[in-house]
């Protein structure tokens, strides 16, 4: 058998996860069903490798198809419920969200680092819920909102890639942002210790977020506070800072 085929193999089989992987991850920041020539579009790999891999993922429940489409799985939805169900930093994290939550009448929610993204791991309502509640599990910028305590704690060799990669940037309510201008708000951001962000991801939301370090000093997620920017007054959002440093200190810890 040839190495390319043995699946018994390291390396060959290795090659096979990643592929299937990068379907799945396709298929999720799609939010919606993709044709056979979108995977391949956007994966790379051939028609041919494309139906294997799909094969394998249908019979594990973790892609479904019809009409010629594909779209994740009912089994990817048990493994989400695995990881709010086990992640220690979620689990910590809500408590400290809720005490929050009662404290400030504000959503609070735990934005978790993945490679140049962050993730919504955890959310508590406030008094006066957002029009629009993000769903947990979805993928959002570094750049933008609660994002910007990950990224302006990032190491500088990685926060000049992600400039660099982003260029000029524009906002939700139609500011644009240089990456000069995007560098100094980071540099603010690391003094005062944390981010107010108005109408910056959505122009319906205020909020203030700080950064959440692990005990190796490495930033690893955000936790924020926000509300409707009708009912929210961005002048007094500084004045949680402090409980929210004291909540990211316990949920890093």
């Amino acid at each position: 058998m040839s190495p390319a085929r043995d699946e018994t193999s390291g390396q060959p089989t290795v090659r096979s996860v990643e592929r299937a992987l990068e379907v799945l991850e396709l298929l999720e920041r799609a939010d919606r069903p993709l044709r056979l020539v979108d995977l391949s579009r956007g994966t790379g790999l051939s028609s041919a490798t494309l139906l294997r891999l799909l094969a394998v993922l249908q019979r594990r429940d973790l892609v479904a198809s019809g009409a010629g489409e594909y779209r994740l799985g009912v089994a990817t939805l048990g493994m989400a419920h695995g990881y709010i169900s086990s992640d220690p930093l979620s689990n910590r994290a809500r408590p400290h969200l809720q005490q929050l939550a009662d404290t400030t009448r504000l959503t609070t929610s735990l934005y978790v680092r993945s490679g140049d993204e962050r993730i919504l791991a955890v959310r508590v309502d406030g008094e006066h819920p957002l029009r629009y509640q993000l769903p947990l599990g979805r993928r959002l910028a570094l750049h933008l909102g609660a994002g910007k305590p990950i990224l302006a704690n990032l190491p500088a060799d990685e926060i000049a890639r992600i400039l660099q990669l982003l260029g000029e940037t524009q906002r939700a309510d139609g500011r644009t942002v240089s990456v000069e201008g995007m560098d100094a708000d980071l540099s603010d951001i690391r003094r005062n210790g944390f981010h107010v962000s108005v109408a910056e991801r959505d122009t319906a939301v205020a909020s203030i977020s700080v950064p959440v370090f692990a005990g190796t000093g490495e930033v690893i997620a955000s936790l924020s506070a926000s509300g409707p920017v009708e009912s929210t007054d961005p002048a007094r959002l500084p004045e949680w800072a402090p409980e929210l440093r004291r909540a990211a200190a316990a949920v890093g810890r």
